[in-house]
């Protein structure tokens, strides 16, 4: 099983589409209304209980996670020296990254650094200077001899244009990032749907950028041999390839869970708090019997949920848009589905021709990558 670890539910910066969205619509209306405000704000539970908990899972992999969890920096290097795990992993926003000491830096597997493409977008969404700051540190990290996959992990709102920022964190004087993933800012807040241009700048920009990239997603593989590692491309066309059909990809409710900072678990770090879906708790818990949940609501016998897998638990249990607005964020996963359905044929070739393989679609699954943006 892979398991979140929220370290500490505090962060460093104050994002647009976070911290910002927060502040501006906070919500406590709806259908889901049994939510646990009060949670600690650091990691409360014993590092023994933890250890506990984690050894009944041989297999188990862990995330470290926020807020910003290298806050915590402390208790991460507890839970390394303490917990029987196959592999860890870190989540950042990439500001502290210098602090972690190289003996415990180059044990983690795999490193997911929040940023949104160049310095203008980055620092516009998350604050000046952040750019600089965070490729100085994805530098000084390789300096430091780490050697496992780090990932760009954008936030994709109407500023962005996913083509030129995608393109430019795997392509980056600065730092070239191993792999590149992207998640639409849409459907976490409810007020904010009525103010956005969102279905416009699907139609506009998103939806069009999404086929630019695949055709040169598609051009790179046949003119240099070479499948540049976007997540959401890469995860989906491997099962295309296989013909398999999958689950929710990011794993949330079924594969991946999330260890909260009171010991409680729930399906995923966003739906922390949420009483009526929690899996269990560390110190009564079985890693491998914890409660399902699956994904229903709008996704549920949609004609492309096999492929797909869905697009977000969260969002299928509280639809804070509404039906119209979730129809609108689908548009753009139908869009992506689609135009990768159409590059499949030219993808099987290539392999065939010995160009590239299916080995080069391979990768680490729930490593906090929704997959589906």
């Amino acid at each position: 099983m892979n398991f979140f670890i929220t370290l500490t539910t505090a962060c460093d910066l104050q994002c647009r589409y976070c911290y910002g969205e927060c502040c501006d619509d906070f919500d406590e209306s709806g259908d889901h209304e049994d939510i646990d405000y009060f949670l600690p704000r650091d990691l409360s539970c014993e590092s023994s209980a933890l250890r506990a908990f984690i050894e009944k899972d041989p297999e188990a992999a862990l995330i470290f996670y926020g807020g910003e969890p290298l806050l915590n920096i402390k208790k991460m290097y507890e839970l390394m020296d303490s917990l029987p795990a196959r592999r860890f992993m870190l989540h950042t926003n990439g500001t502290m990254l210098h602090k972690v000491k190289p003996e415990y830096l180059n044990r983690l597997h795999t490193i997911s650094i929040s940023l949104d493409g160049d310095e203008k977008l980055t620092d516009y969404d998350r604050g000046e200077g952040v750019y600089n700051k965070i490729m100085a540190n994805a530098r000084l990290i390789r300096q430091n001899g780490f050697k496992g996959e780090t990932i760009a992990r954008m936030t994709v709102t109407e500023d962005c244009d996913i083509y030129s920022q995608a393109l430019f964190l795997l392509n980056n004087p600065d730092f070239c990032f191993d792999s590149v993933h992207w998640q639409l800012n849409a459907l976490f807040w409810k007020n904010d749907y009525q103010r956005r241009h969102f279905r416009e700048w699907a139609r506009d920009s998103y939806n069009p950028g999404i086929n630019r990239l695949i055709k040169e997603w598609v051009r790179v593989m046949r003119e240099e041999g070479k499948v540049l590692r976007m997540y959401p491309f890469m995860s989906v066309m491997r099962s295309m390839l296989l013909d398999e059909k999958t689950l929710l990809r990011c794993g949330a409710g079924w594969a991946e869970f999330n260890i909260q900072t009171d010991g409680k678990i729930s399906p995923c770090p966003v739906m922390s708090g949420m009483k009526s879906y929690y899996a269990g708790d560390i110190l009564t818990g079985d890693p491998l019997k914890l409660k399902q949940t699956l994904i229903a609501g709008p996704c549920k016998g949609c004609d492309i949920l096999d492929i797909c897998g869905g697009r977000c638990l969260y969002a299928n249990v509280t639809v804070k848009w509404g039906d119209e607005g979730f129809a609108e964020v689908c548009g753009t996963i139908r869009n992506l589905v689609s135009g990768l359905q159409s590059a499949l044929p030219e993808i099987r070739q290539l392999i065939k021709e010995g160009k590239i393989s299916l080995q080069d679609f391979e990768h680490t699954k729930f490593n906090s990558c929704e997959i589906i943006p």
